[in-house]
């Protein structure tokens, strides 16, 4: 992030004001593709840090075969700018959900969704393969590694039959409660360990397993050392935040995000207050050895202590002052990014090597009714 063009770029906006470096951006795009493509792997970004067409666009022309989504919303918005690989990494749960795939696959989209349940498989539409998803360490869903979704698996060809059976994929996200270098690299292994060693056993059993997916920034890094996958799912990794640098995945140089903010108060030397509350900055820590809801660039020794809805509060480590002082503006890398992002209508971008700035929407926000869409 360069941030002296950042806070220019927001000079004359009001505040808080989410601000991307293009040129960070794109470093990212590129690199992640020249990962897996060293690495023999298939990349499949996963949208919802970014939920931009102009983004997937990018990311397709570096190189991915497909995208990654988490809901509906986004694959619909994807499909209608011309995304035609989709896979939607979330159970499609209730019979709205399965309408609206198989209105995108009668649109001619190649579709898949994550489950782990057989019979949730069965509402699911002809024609929409099926990733089953192993739970290698996060504990949220997923079958346990192993003989357990042999098991699942076996059962769920009763059900689709083995063309729709795509294979195997995980989410490492426990890999974001490590603190070190070592424990990171653990959970890389055990993500990719964990469904690769399932996809082995059903294939001795003459189970084909076309796909084995793992999906993680922080483990991404590690993916050219693990044996048996086919194909990674990173998100974050585009923009970057300060719970990527915490983690080590990325520097700070590489993350392309800020909330441009103001400081509206300082009550007391070692206290100030800045504009950018929960419903601009995630409130959302994901990462264990983070400290804080993010970092002020360029004030390493500030704390975000704490968010309510249109404030931040920043403090002190050891007392000192904050060095801050009313009408102020600074720049906050996020906790999170993909959950900042999502709390802005559209991003205001500068690119660098061209001499403009410019705002592009966040086409894939939220939520609303498919026919209401515009």
């Amino acid at each position: 992030m360069d941030l002296e063009l950042a806070l220019g770029s927001a000079a004359s906006e009001l505040t808080p004001v989410a601000v991307r470096d293009d040129a960070a951006m794109e470093r990212n795009i590129a690199a992640m593709a020249t990962l897996a493509a060293g690495a023999s792997l298939t990349l499949r970004p996963h949208a919802k840090t970014h939920k931009s067409t102009a983004v997937a666009a990018r990311q397709r022309a570096a190189g991915s075969a497909g995208l990654t989504v988490a809901t509906l919303q986004e694959a619909e918005v994807f499909a209608a700018a011309g995304a035609t690989d989709i896979f939607i990494a979330h159970p499609p749960v209730g019979s709205e959900k399965q309408r609206r795939l198989a209105i995108l696959r009668d649109r001619g989209i190649r579709l898949a969704v994550a489950l782990d349940d057989v019979n949730l498989a069965r509402a699911v539409p002809e024609g929409v393969e099926i990733l089953w998803e192993v739970d290698t360490g996060l504990h949220r869903i997923g079958t346990a590694p192993g003989a357990p979704t042999v098991e699942a698996v076996r059962a769920l060809f009763d059900v689709i039959g083995r063309d729709r059976f795509r294979g195997l994929m995980t989410h490492g996200g426990h890999a974001y409660r490590a603190v070190g270098a070592d424990q990171l690299r653990r959970a890389a292994g055990e993500e990719a360990g964990g469904v690769a060693e399932t996809a082995t056993r059903l294939r001795a059993e003459g189970i084909e397993v076309r796909v084995v997916s793992t999906g993680s920034t922080p483990t991404a890094g590690f993916a050219p050392e693990q044996a048996g996958i086919t194909e990674m799912r990173p998100g974050t990794y585009v923009y970057g935040d300060a719970g990527q640098v915490i983690l080590g995945s990325q520097r700070l140089e590489d993350c392309a995000i800020v909330v441009v903010a103001s400081v509206i108060s300082t009550p007391e030397a070692g206290r100030a207050v800045l504009d950018c509350g929960s419903k601009s900055v995630s409130a959302d820590r994901t990462v264990a050895a983070l400290e804080g809801f993010g970092m002020v660039l360029g004030y390493p020794h500030l704390r975000i202590e704490r968010l309510s809805e249109e404030h931040a509060v920043v403090t002190t480590r050891a007392g000192e002052a904050t060095g801050l002082a009313v009408g102020e503006r600074v720049a906050v890398l996020p906790a999170h990014v993909c959950t900042t992002v999502n709390l802005h209508p559209a991003l205001l971008c500068f690119d660098s090597r061209r001499g403009r700035t410019y705002w592009e929407p966040v086409d894939a926000r939220g939520w609303r009714p498919y026919d209401a869409r515009s």
